[in-house]
């Protein structure tokens, strides 16, 4: 990490703890460095008791004693207030990071940071270091009490022999090493994050209901643990060979330092026996050296893991810049109604990694007010299509347009304010069934009324006659009185969802009955033509609906065939079938299938 990058990162976190618990930074720092000077002082009053019995001096004996005393009940006191300060600190900061990432992520409007693999490697780590994390504050209040502890222990040098205040010097080398050390830890941390995600991900498919029921059908128990075995054994040789490292480094700085520990040592004696020291001042520098071995010892180590989790949180403060620049939207506003619709020029779309586009040079007008439907076989990039329609992914090339404003320049969360959505790969939001369908319109979701015709709009009044407790069923079998679905309750439910906004201007269904039989999806389609119908009077709506039913299809105004990422064909059922081509031939497939 370059030190610019180091010290905008302590800014950042120090302004975070400020925000999170002021009261509780700014104790745990004042407490810190009382802690610090109390500590060093036992030296101090050592010297005093040594000098008052070797000189018969009593009074000086006294004030030893009185301080001594004084200095270890502050330090307990001092102590026990440090820690519950650090404490409070540490839980309200970890919170209000989770808080600001969490709100990051959910406010980019756009996928593309969700399916990024290096993003996700840095959003993964993230989570894994939540201790490392937690750490930052209470290790940079430990750093800055060292530093006190450091300053305090010179001066109390000084007053001995100037020529002592060689001995920190001697500690260098081991700091200069932290810097080392971490810099390792931090390598290898980047190197494991993969196998790490990998093992999260081997550990959730055994133990989600989906995944387990194909591990066991499937006997993969002993592949599942193979695979998670051989993540964890490249985790632990990258761990491995960076604690070698690191420990070769730290024992070299750590020689240097002993080495001048032995010469301070064997100088106070020298001072003692010509008559240069006191035997108090003996006593001393006896005990502060042994402080400053500690702190030699204590501070390299403390200032790895303070290093170590400044990297964690520069994580932190990168994903900060990253989500938050993903947030950053266009100013324009978003059409009331839609007067002339939704058109594509030139639009290209190609995935990270990919070997070829997933849609290209996509030319096509969606006028308002109409149904649209999408067909094509798997991979034709009808999702893609939809995602961008839905301004979750950006073109690579090309503009979308809609009543002639770039979408580019209109604010996206405007424009997903007037887009709603029912997706194949659906979210499952185990709540009561009532919020899992008002999750769709929060804003307008305030009476069950609106929630009913919602369901009757999607079809979908079947679901809850099912359930024992209608609106208030706990939806999730591992929820307290839960309720599991079948896959296609949990579909008409996300449908549902999307038929909670009143006035969408796009209306995206994306292969949302995949999970229905042929007669449910068709009569579901007929209910979505009322709605369409009733939109588009309304807000001049445009409906999108992809599916591989041409039963379903056939009855939009127009239908778009997609191939291999491009516009095959493009007209109404009749045209396109009349034209004898790629979907002329899909339906007649598909048909000889029911007769």
């Amino acid at each position: 990490m370059a030190e610019n990058a180091r010290l905008r990162v302590i800014r950042t976190m120090l302004r975070l703890a400020w925000q999170a618990d002021r009261t509780a930074a700014v104790l745990a720092f004042v407490l810190a460095g009382l802690l610090a000077i109390t500590q060093s002082s036992y030296g101090l009053w050592l010297k005093f008791i040594v000098d008052g019995i070797h000189t018969g001096n009593p009074s000086r004996l006294g004030v030893g004693a009185v301080g001594g005393v004084i200095s270890i009940a502050a330090t307990l006191a001092i102590a026990y207030g440090g820690q519950r300060a650090q404490s409070r600190l540490r839980d309200h900061t970890r919170y209000l990071m989770n808080a600001q990432i969490l709100n990051l992520v959910s406010a980019a409007p756009t996928l593309e940071l969700h399916e990024s693999p290096q993003h996700l490697n840095e959003l993964s780590a993230f989570q894994r270091e939540g201790y490392q994390l937690s750490q930052v504050l209470p290790r940079m209040v430990e750093l800055c009490a060292v530093a006190v502890q450091i300053v305090t222990t010179a001066v109390l040098m000084v007053l001995v022999d100037p020529l002592l205040l060689a001995l920190p010097l001697f500690a260098a080398p081991s700091l200069l090493v932290s810097f080392k050390t971490s810099r390792i830890f931090r390598d290898s941390g980047r190197r494991a994050a993969e196998p790490a995600r990998l093992a999260e991900h081997l550990v959730e498919l055994t133990a989600t209901p989906g995944g387990a029921k194909e591990v066991r059908l499937f006997r993969l128990q002993a592949e599942m643990l193979r695979r998670f075995q051989q993540a964890h054994h490249q985790i632990r040789r990258f761990n491995g060979q960076a604690q070698l490292q690191a420990a070769g480094w730290s024992l070299a700085g750590r020689l240097v330092f002993i080495a001048g520990y032995v010469a301070s040592i064997a100088f106070v004696v020298r001072q003692v026996t010509i008559g240069e020291a006191t035997i108090g001042e003996a006593a001393l520098i006896a005990v502060l050296a042994g402080q400053v071995l500690g702190l030699v010892s204590g501070s390299s180590e403390v200032l790895q893991l303070t290093i170590r989790s400044l990297v964690a949180a520069d994580r932190f403060v990168r994903l900060q810049d990253l989500f938050g620049h993903a947030t950053q939207r266009g100013h324009r506003p978003v059409p009331q109604r839609l007067e002339h619709g939704i058109s594509l020029r030139n639009v290209s779309y190609q995935y990270d990694g990919a070997a070829r586009p997933a849609l290209a040079n996509i030319d096509v007008d969606l006028p308002a007010g109409l149904t649209i439907a999408i067909v094509g076989e798997n991979g034709a990039g009808k999702s893609t299509l939809v995602k961008l329609l839905a301004g979750l992914y950006s073109p690579t090339n090309g503009t979308i347009t809609i009543d002639g404003v770039d979408l580019a320049s209109v604010d996206l969360t405007r424009w997903q304010d007037r887009v709603s959505a029912a997706f194949q790969d659906h979210a499952r939001f185990e709540l009561l069934v009532r919020e899992t369908v008002a999750l769709g319109d929060l804003e307008n979701a305030d009476t069950d009324l609106k929630v009913l015709g919602a369901l009757e709009r999607a079809a979908a009044t079947d679901v809850l006659s099912a359930l024992p407790r209608g609106l208030d069923t706990q939806l999730g079998s591992g929820r307290p009185a839960g309720v599991d679905l079948s896959g296609g309750q949990w579909q008409k439910l996300a449908i549902a969802r999307a038929m909670m906004r009143p006035g969408p201007a796009l209306l995206l269904l994306d292969e949302p009955s995949a999970a229905l039989d042929p007669e449910t999806e068709h009569r579901l389609f007929e209910a979505w033509t009322q709605v369409a119908h009733d939109l588009r009077e309304r807000v001049g709506s445009i409906t999108v609906l992809v599916s591989h039913r041409f039963s379903t299809v056939r009855m939009a105004n127009s239908i778009i065939v997609l191939q291999h990422g491009t516009i095959a064909e493009h007209g109404s059922h009749e045209d396109l079938l009349h034209k004898n081509g790629l979907y002329a031939e899909l339906f007649n497939l598909q048909a000889s299938a029911y007769r």
